[in-house]
């Protein structure tokens, strides 16, 4: 059974090129076999010949849809509208953002279908992986903007990718719908960088194929003068939404390792300080449960309805990723007082360099498996 992949290209005054980007793209379209191909226009009230172009067009490829916003409320704000469009009404598997203006071009999209089948989730139309490209005739503004942003976003997020902001995307919906479309950041092009973002949070398999972007030929750029400011302000909240729960997490383990550190003081005398440890470790464990779930990542925290089956199963598994730590931990102990000696000052700071690292490993874990 093919699947429908819905190309999505947001639209404003767009009258000198959305008829040659549609030709090119049905033009492709021919060479797909896997793939119901459609098209779908967003219009943000175009004051220009677009929409009449597009109707025109609709009466030569049946495959074009149309929809539109009853005033400009910003690219990120267009996409978001038509994504959930054609989730909804559409029935979309894959959606492809697409530029109107000629700079993105149809012929990468065969490859990047391909890649969703195989092994990826998200393929984004790189300029900045090997075999990619911008124009060579790029101002040293234009190449400031592009590339500082990606850095910038790379060193704020992960470097993991190389283009943060390429409008050329190919998405699997089944991890759309994971998503709340309208509390994206932006309402702008920085909504490219948030989307990716959550995308990547998602554990979504993101793959970056190369493409040469080309300059449009007709019409006007419309990139807009808050453009930097605006992904900066969306990097930065983002990280700052990350050390946020990273904090919370940090408290829930100062709460455990004060439970910790009375429990093993109770019985480090009567007991050999690795074993006092280990039962400190694991009453800590059991209060960091309860308090992540109701503090840390209450937005994700499991309701009384999941049921007892699944508290418990989740329970281990938190237990199974807390035994890293006890194992870090408890190792770091024996091993200081083996070398360091006994007494009350290097046995409680063993402790705390064992805390430390494995506070830094918990949280990835807490985050990615426990409440993911």
């Amino acid at each position: 059974m093919k699947t429908k992949a819905v190309i999505i290209i947001p639209t404003y005054n767009e009258q000198d090129s959305i008829a040659q980007t549609i030709h090119a793209l049905e033009n492709v379209f021919i060479s797909i076999q896997k793939h119901e191909m459609s098209i779908l226009i967003f219009d943000s009230a175009s004051t220009d010949q677009t929409q009449n172009i597009i109707q025109q067009l609709q009466k030569k490829y049946l495959n074009i849809y149309f929809a539109c916003e009853p005033k400009k409320s910003g690219l990120g704000s267009a996409y978001a509208q038509a994504i959930q469009y054609a989730i909804k009404e559409l029935k979309a598997d894959v959606v492809v953002e697409f530029d109107a203006d000629g700079s993105h071009q149809p012929k990468y999209i065969p490859a990047m279908l391909d890649l969703l089948q195989n092994k990826a989730d998200v393929v984004v139309g790189s300029r900045y992986v090997k075999g990619g490209s911008i124009p060579k005739d790029w101002g040293f503004h234009r190449k400031l903007l592009s590339c500082g942003g990606n850095i910038i976003a790379r060193l704020f997020l992960t470097w993991k990718y190389k283009d943060f902001t390429s409008g050329f995307r190919a998405t699997k919906t089944s991890y759309l719908k994971k998503i709340n479309l309208d509390k994206l950041l932006s309402k702008g092009y920085a909504y490219k960088i948030h989307l990716f973002w959550l995308l990547h949070k998602l554990n979504a398999v993101i793959a970056e194929y190369p493409i040469e972007f080309i300059d449009r030929e007709k019409g006007y750029s419309k990139l807009p003068r808050n453009n930097v400011m605006d992904s900066l302000r969306v990097v930065i909240t983002l990280r700052f939404l990350e050390l946020k729960r990273y904090i919370k997490v940090g408290m829930v383990g100062a709460v455990g390792a004060a439970v910790q550190f009375s429990i093993f003081n109770l019985l480090r005398l009567k007991f050999p300080p690795a074993a006092a440890n280990l039962i400190g470790v694991e009453c800590a464990i059991i209060s960091g449960f309860i308090l992540n779930n109701h503090f840390s990542f209450k937005d994700r925290k499991f309701q009384k309805h999941h049921g007892l089956k699944f508290w418990l199963k989740k329970f281990f598994h938190f237990n199974s990723v807390s035994l890293l730590s006890l194992i870090i931990q408890t190792g770091i102990v024996w091993l200081g007082t083996h070398f360091l000696g006994r007494g009350f000052w290097i046995e409680n700071s063993l402790v705390c360099v064992g805390i430390f690292l494995a506070s830094i490993i918990n949280y990835k874990f807490y985050s990615q498996f426990i409440w993911k």
